[in-house]
């Protein structure tokens, strides 16, 4: 009951009982005079005490509007996105800081679900420990990072954190929620990635990540009995090459060769670049026969479209012969492709397979190159070789080029 309600029951008691004993008094009650004198200073006493009840709960008020004031203007000023969401998800209360983030303004925002904002993929995250809206786990706090679709549809990766906030009696009321944008700090992380795993040149996986790979594929092939081989791939005359048009021409070559055979795998196969003209490729699948279907593919990829698209095209563009060719022919862009497939290889370290890949891509090399050899099979096979570009003067029509 409120302050004012008890001190008007309390004076009425006080009435009645003060009137009992002044007809008490009337009569010649020596007893009723003291009780009536007990009687005022209790009610004095009472009287204080709600009179001070009552200061104290000004003061509260008070209090309370003035942090409810500066929360407020933390709120309005803060450079990061905040908002109050209810228990049910929904957005009651968003800062400028969130409306520049989302690029809307508050009213499309306001009563919408916090979860609304957030890339589908990344909806399973929010489900977990980081939903604003199911905060009450965990100790009423929650943490993730998702990516939240901006207007026009683009993505920003934030960093949500959400609080649950109760009222004086311990009940939930509603959830605080924390929007920090480190889409900055992702790319930077990404960049860092792919110096550390990517080859510069021509952006496929380095020596340092392929060789984390093969370790990690080994080790669950052999828990897990997992098919698939290692693929060692070695271009063919590359010094030629690099002689004859000089090394950007041979960076050229390095780069289409890599389209060329990303062009003719799988997207689960680790392709790589692990030395200056040299390529591994681990199949995640397949037996001997399959690692040998795809081994071939490649040696008539490179032969057919590399030679074509890169040697020829730079000579018709003017690409410089060194003036010391006797022969003025430019040697055709070819690999040799040694094969080594895990299921013959069991019990093997890693080492011990690139070793054998190595081996057998040698055996191509020293027979003739263009073409693959597979590790326990016959060979090694051998492409029908291109007719090499011919630039010595007796082509007119790439000599032209030349001179121009």
């Amino acid at each position: 009951m409120p302050i004012r309600g008890v001190m008007t029951s309390c004076t009425r008691v006080v009435r009645l009982v003060e009137a009992a004993l002044a007809a008490a008094i009337a009569a010649g009650s020596r007893a009723a005079q003291s009780a009536l004198a007990e009687l005022s200073r209790c009610f004095a006493v009472m009287e204080r005490k709600a009179d001070a009840r009552k200061s104290a709960a000004a003061l509260l008020a008070e209090r309370a509007a003035r942090a409810s004031d500066r929360w407020r203007a933390a709120f309005e000023a803060a450079p990061l996105g905040m908002a109050k969401v209810s228990l049910g998800g929904r957005l009651e209360e968003v800062n400028p800081a969130l409306c520049a983030m989302l690029g809307e303004p508050r009213a499309a925002l306001v009563d919408r679900r916090f979860s609304a904002f957030v890339y589908p993929d990344d909806l399973p995250v929010l489900r977990g420990p980081g939903n604003p809206g199911r905060a009450r786990a965990a100790k009423g706090a929650a943490q993730a990072e998702v990516r939240v679709v901006c207007a026009g549809g683009r993505l920003r990766w934030c960093e949500v954190s959400s609080a649950l906030v109760r009222d004086a009696g311990g009940r939930a009321k509603h959830v605080l929620v924390h929007v920090v944008d480190i889409t900055r700090h992702k790319r930077s992380e990404a960049a860092l990635r792919d110096l550390a795993t990517r080859d510069p040149l021509s952006g496929l996986a380095n020596r340092r990540w392929f060789e984390f790979e093969l370790t990690r594929h080994m080790r669950a092939r052999a828990e897990a009995q997992t098919t698939g081989a290692l693929l060692v791939i070695d271009l063919d005359n590359f010094k030629a090459v690099n002689d004859t048009l000089g090394h950007d021409a041979g960076d050229r070559v390095v780069i289409e060769v890599a389209l060329t055979l990303q062009r003719h795998l799988r997207d689960n196969d680790l392709l790589a670049r692990v030395g200056g003209d040299e390529f591994a490729v681990i199949l995640r699948g397949g037996n001997s026969w399959a690692a040998e279907a795809v081994a071939r593919k490649l040696v008539l990829a490179v032969r057919d479209e590399v030679t074509v698209a890169v040697i020829g095209d730079m000579v018709a563009v003017g690409g410089q012969a060194d003036p010391g060719t006797a022969s003025g022919v430019l040697p055709a862009v070819t690999v040799s492709v040694g094969v080594a497939p895990f299921q013959a290889l069991e019990g093997k370290d890693p080492a011990e397979v690139l070793r054998i890949a190595d081996t057998a891509m040698y055996s191509v090399k020293r027979s003739g190159r263009n073409g693959y050899a597979v590790y326990g099979a016959s060979g090694p096979h051998h492409a029908r070789p291109n007719r090499s570009l011919d630039v010595s003067p007796r082509r007119p029509q790439l000599a032209g080029a030349l001179r121009g």
